[in-house]
């Protein structure tokens, strides 16, 4: 699989997608999507432990990272300036470097194949994300000053 291209499970996740998420323009991102879905994995992740409980700081914690990602890349999405934008995708990195760390934390409760393909999942979703911060950055710099 290249790192760019979804997995099977992710694209079978999709599927199962409301439409009211899907009818939305910011669905037609890839990194959008793979970041929804890096929410899905996490929660079924932190179900998976025994007897961890959502309100345990390892759950709290890599659930709001992850859910913070998609958060900030939807906002982005919205925002009509492009310093805006670039501002909330940067934000959107920032979750996703933290929920790695909360992946590397959750190593001794999780089994180590599980947080090794979330955390490709995670080197998928910067690689897109920083593709998505570069072409807006090359978008700004060919765009004609007023």
């Amino acid at each position: 699989m290249c790192m760019t291209e979804p997995s099977a499970e992710q694209l079978a996740w999709e599927r199962t997608c409301s439409r009211a998420i899907t009818s939305d323009t910011v669905w037609k991102l890839d990194v959008y999507r793979a970041a929804l879905f890096l929410i899905h994995c996490a929660r079924a992740d932190m179900r998976s432990i025994p007897g961890l409980r959502p309100e345990d700081k390892l759950a709290d914690e890599l659930l709001t990272a992850a859910a913070s990602v998609s958060a900030h890349i939807g906002e982005s999405y919205g925002r009509w300036g492009m310093a805006d934008q670039l501002q909330f995708l940067g934000y959107a990195l920032g979750s996703l470097r933290e929920t790695i760390s909360w992946y590397e934390a959750s190593r001794d409760r999780l089994p180590h194949a599980i947080v090794d393909d979330r955390q490709l999942l995670i080197a998928r979703v910067r690689a897109l994300l920083l593709g998505y911060i570069r072409s807006l950055r090359n978008k700004r710099r060919r765009a004609p000053r007023r």
